[in-house]
């Protein structure tokens, strides 16, 4: 909630739940004694700041987040006088100051340490206006105000509810969250593997919540789905550095399970790539004779698997334990950038380094064969960007099939 304070009192409290109006506390009761405080940004119940702001051994602090702005009573010749006036206001509040930096704009770092409550501020003398302003960023050092205990994925696939009905049954929203819509999505999920520029579908589709929490924040929301998700077992493949979203893997029992989570600020949304389990994929073989294994990921232009691969390349060999007559061929494709000699020998080896890793996971050689197709078959077409992508995949196929409706 949006809280202009405009009384001279100090008031006292200071909101703990996500939801609840912020109110100052006491370390930032000298404030109304300069004059009406006004937010800069909207308060954080839970949120990051760097102190000092500028200048060397800066840390980064979280809790509760003020950004506030208070014109400072008086005129004065320049920002050091200014700040004269209020510094014995603030240490008489119980602050101390730290240091102070008068080198291209006034800045002050403050800390507070009285009565259990630890916090830290950077204040700034800003001249531009007269009277001139007293801002301060605050940050009331606390634990995250929520938390989350996440189920960890079973052995056997959950039966999900519909697009617009009930949660994941592993990735639960926050406490707090209002359902807002759901959908069940046919595009691809895609990832860009490290150290490529390009992206890889690693789902053929996804299903997507969304939900809304008031004064939630990216750094609460990464947080606690961080902490949350390795927790249960996830692996953090991808995480952007401001908290807006976080890419999960879940490789275990099994499992294949890739997760989007990407904040917006008060509305977040959870999305969950579409499993390609192994009787799945015995389904496809058996109508298609092939199938693409979505989520072999490898090392920019080689044939190196990462580790990401672990997941998909578990379900192939657990469809190769459950039907010992069979046997493969592991296919390797590109996209038609490059020339044709050397797609070739990509395809070839990145098919080789499949087979391998089935050989080390206990499925017997005499059933597979490993081949590169390089770009002589393409599903999707070359000349678009979505197209490229769905081109450069593995497959698994039956020689002895023949596809339905021949």
């Amino acid at each position: 909630m949006r809280t202009l304070f405009t009384s001279f009192a100090v008031i006292t409290l200071v909101a703990s739940a996500l939801g609840q109006t912020p109110k100052l506390n006491d370390e930032l009761g000298f404030l109304p004694t300069l004059g009406a405080v006004h937010e800069r940004y909207p308060y954080e119940a839970w949120g990051s700041a760097t102190f000092p702001q500028y200048g060397a051994n800066q840390v980064s602090k979280r809790g509760r987040h003020w950004n506030l702005w208070v014109e400072i009573p008086g005129k004065f010749s320049d920002r050091p006088a200014a700040w004269t006036s209020v510094k014995p206001v603030a240490t008489k509040a119980g602050w101390s100051v730290v240091s102070e930096n008068l080198n291209g704009g006034f800045l002050a770092l403050l800390h507070y340490n009285l009565n259990g409550v630890e916090a830290w501020a950077n204040a700034v003398v800003d001249d531009s206006s007269s009277p001139m302003r007293l801002i301060v960023e605050v940050i009331e050092i606390a634990p995250p105000p929520v938390s989350l205990t996440l189920q960890e994925p079973a052995a056997i696939p959950e039966k999900l509810a519909a697009p617009d009905k009930g949660e994941f049954p592993y990735l639960a929203p926050l406490p707090g969250s209002v359902p807002r819509s759901g959908q069940d999505d046919s595009a691809p999920l895609r990832l860009t593997p490290k150290g490529a520029s390009q992206p890889e579908v690693i789902a053929n589709g996804s299903f997507i919540r969304t939900y809304s929490l008031k004064d939630l924040s990216q750094v609460l929301f990464a947080a606690v789905y961080h902490d949350a998700l390795t927790k249960a077992g996830w692996d953090i493949v991808q995480e952007s550095p401001n908290g807006e979203v976080i890419v999960a893997h879940y490789a275990k029992k099994g499992r294949n399970l890739w997760a989007y989570l990407n904040d917006h600020g008060e509305n977040y949304t959870i999305q969950v790539g579409k499993e390609a389990a192994p009787d799945a994929m015995k389904a496809s073989l058996s109508t298609s004779c092939r199938v693409a294994v979505c989520g072999v990921l490898f090392d920019f232009n080689k044939a190196t698997l990462q580790q990401a691969s672990d997941g998909p390349l578990q379900q192939v060999s657990a469809l190769l334990a459950a039907n010992p007559s069979l046997s493969v061929e592991i296919q390797g494709h590109t996209d038609n950038v490059g020339a044709d000699a050397y797609n070739q020998t990509l395809s070839e080896a990145r098919a080789r380094s499949v087979m391998a890793w089935l050989t080390q996971h206990g499925v017997a050689p005499a059933r597979m064969t490993a081949k590169g197709y390089g770009k002589t078959m393409p599903v999707a077409d070359n000349s678009t960007d979505d197209g490229r992508m769905k081109n450069r995949r593995v497959e698994i196929a039956d020689p002895k099939c023949q596809p339905k409706g021949r």
